[in-house]
Order: C-alpha cells, then sequence, then structure tokens
C-alpha cells in the first residue's frame, strides 16, 4: 500500500470544504481550507440544474475537476461517484486526475445509476466488484502516485445495514483505499462501531437535514475520524443567499438593503485574480490608459 497523504500523516483530524466549480473553490481557499472537495450532488445541482441521480459522465466530472485543480493551490478530492463503470474506468478516471494534480478520489459501490448518499432507494454492487476497482485504483495509485488518497466509500448501511456496511469497509481496507467512507450512519453509536471495527483511517460526511448526527469536529475526533467533510454548507448557503438577494431585487427594485450580503467590487476582484490581470494587461496589451 502507498504512503499516506501528508495532509493525513500531520493533521489529527481534517475539516474539508464541498465545491462545485473554480468560484467556489477559489473562495474556500481564501477561507483558509487546505483541502476541498469536489462533490458531485453540487456538481449535478450547479452544472446541470439536477439532483444527484447519475446524471452526470465521467467526462463532465473530469471538466470540472481540472479547471478546479488549476485555479488553486489546496488539495482537490474529486467525489468519482462509482467510478463510471468496472476497473478499466476507475483505471482511466485515476490516471486523468492524477496528471490534473487533483489529491485524491472517492470511490462508492453503489449500483448505477446511484444516487445522493443521504436519497431513499439506494442500492449497492455485490461487494467483491467493488473490491476489484478499489484494487485497480491502488495498483494504478502505487504506479503514477503513491500520495493519492483512495477513499472507499460504502452506501451498504441503507439498504443492508451497518454489519454489511462494517464488512465492506474492512475488505475496500484490505483492497488497498487509503480512507474508509462509510456513507450515512444513523447514530453515534454506529460511528463508534465504523471506527472500532474497520481497521486504519475513516472519514465522515456531514449533510444538513441527512441521516447522520452532526457532531462537533473534537467529538469526531474523539471517535477517531481523521477527516470531517461539509461538502454540501456551502451550495445550501449560496442557493439560499441567491435566492433572497433576487426576492430582495423583485420585492424593492433597487439592492439598497444588500450592502452587507454582498462583496464589493474591488473584493471580488481580489478574489478572481483582477490585479493580476491588470499587470499582464500592462505588460502584453494596447497601452490603453485608465478609463
Amino acid at each position: 500500500m502507498g504512503k499516506l497523504h501528508p495532509l493525513i500523516q500531520d493533521r489529527k483530524v481534517l475539516i474539508s470544504a464541498g465545491v462545485w466549480d473554480v468560484l467556489s473553490a477559489k473562495l474556500a481557499e481564501r477561507a483558509g481550507f487546505h483541502t476541498v472537495v469536489l462533490s458531485g450532488y453540487a456538481v449535478s445541482a450547479s452544472y446541470l440544474g439536477e439532483p444527484d441521480f447519475g446524471l452526470l459522465t465521467q467526462t463532465e466530472v473530469l471538466d470540472v475537476a481540472r479547471r478546479v485543480c488549476r485555479a488553486v493551490n489546496v488539495r482537490v478530492i474529486v467525489d468519482g461517484d462509482t467510478g463510471f463503470g468496472g476497473p478499466l474506468n476507475v483505471v482511466h478516471m485515476l490516471e486523468e486526475l492524477i496528471r490534473m494534480g487533483a489529491a485524491g478520489v472517492i470511490l462508492e459501490d453503489q449500483t448505477w445509476p446511484k444516487r445522493c448518499g443521504h436519497m431513499r432507494g439506494k442500492s449497492v454492487v455485490p461487494m467483491e466488484e467493488h473490491v476489484a476497482k478499489i484494487r485497480a485504483a491502488a495498483e494504478t495509485r502505487d504506479r503514477l502516485k503513491e500520495s493519492f488518497i483512495i477513499t472507499a466509500r460504502t452506501d451498504a448501511r441503507g439498504p443492508l445495514g451497518i454489519d454489511e456496511a462494517i464488512r465492506r469497509g474492512i475488505a475496500y481496507r484490505e483492497a488497498g483505499a487509503s480512507v474508509i467512507f462509510v456513507e450515512a450512519p444513523e447514530s453515534e453509536e454506529e460511528m463508534k462501531r465504523i471506527n472500532s471495527e474497520i481497521p486504519g483511517l475513516k472519514t465522515v460526511n456531514n449533510i444538513e437535514g441527512g441521516r447522520t448526527p452532526i457532531l462537533p469536529l473534537e467529538r469526531a475526533h474523539e471517535l477517531g475520524f481523521i477527516s470531517v467533510g461539509y461538502v454540501l454548507t456551502g451550495l445550501y448557503a449560496a442557493a439560499r443567499t441567491i435566492q433572497r438577494t433576487y426576492e430582495h431585487l423583485l420585492e424593492h427594485g433597487t439592492s439598497k438593503g444588500l450592502e452587507d450580503r454582498m462583496m464589493g467590487f474591488d473584493e471580488f476582484g481580489e478574489v478572481v485574480g483582477l490585479e493580476d490581470k491588470y499587470a499582464l494587461d500592462e505588460k502584453f496589451g494596447d497601452g490603453r490608459a485608465d478609463e
């Protein structure tokens, strides 16, 4: 098994922000996050305007991931859904992600088309089928980039129960996964079992309104989780803020009164690197004076 990523080695518990495009990733980086997760749920909502129901393709995910990885200097973990096929599809995806500079991938054991881990009606493939994908991913990691993080996710808790989810977590760890992710445990007691019975590193997903209790970071650390993801918090907050802003505009016919909820022109320019573009324009542009 390859060496663990330095972020996992050096930090007792890691908190990551969910992102869905370059702008959200830049804002997470600006806030101080060292790791972001490119959420399939969030990309499906922003890129397609559709729920996380297996509608994204591998090509679309890789396209967004490539632009995010190029734009920020933080670690980017990419939600790879089921790998979008068999072991060969997984190998192709990892090769592309490693080439673009991603720090890791999440691979889950749902049947296709998959759906968000906190939605109803999930089903999972036979455990051996996902073991083969994890082995293929681990071999690709060891061949190309040993520090690349493979997070093996199981969605078996919902359809088959916590015992089966733990059995799968153990098998995926043995197959070469760096981190194990049991999706949607429904109590703190189940979270304790996940950490005590599955060897190695574990992560937990915090979804507001989902099935898993959202615990303080300190408690998650006490239970044994190495990382905690708030993968939809930013998306939900942005959606609410945008909706209320547009409602205000329609009701009042002006943006007056919204100032404290908005970034200013100059601050937003800092986020997207406006001054750098001014400098390049002055160096290589047509010499236009400031207007």
